[in-house]
């Protein structure tokens, strides 16, 4: 093996066994909760068979938010439990419109959260 082959994947190994840098949000608790929301969002939207706007919050999950598994963790979390709450409750649906303009609101504090612009 070439030696400067050998070197860039001795470099690759080593980088692979750190795991990817943590993002630091400008607000833990504000990045938590703004995951949340849009999770809860994202399960009465699922209830409500809304699957734009489903597709549209998962998007923004893998755009902007820290891809870390506590926070992938966060968004689950508030799915399930926003989306059996509907089923227990037979909650009314939120009309598209309305709960478009909910994800909106949330998008704009999860971007601020991890310090991006709204």
């Amino acid at each position: 093996m070439h030696p400067t082959i050998r070197l860039l994947a001795t470099l690759c190994a080593g980088a692979a066994l750190l795991g990817p840098a943590p993002v630091h949000a400008e607000s833990p608790g504000a990045l938590e909760q703004a995951v949340r929301d849009l999770g809860q969002l994202n399960g009465v939207a699922l209830a409500c068979r809304q699957g734009a706007l489903s597709a549209r919050m998962r998007s923004l999950m893998i755009e902007v938010a820290p891809k870390e598994r506590g926070v992938g963790e966060y968004f689950e979390e508030a799915t399930s439990e926003a989306f059996l709450e509907m089923g227990r409750n037979g909650s009314e649906c939120p009309d598209g419109r309305t709960l478009a303009e909910r994800i909106e609101g949330v998008r704009q504090a999860l971007l601020q959260a991890v310090g991006g612009q709204p």
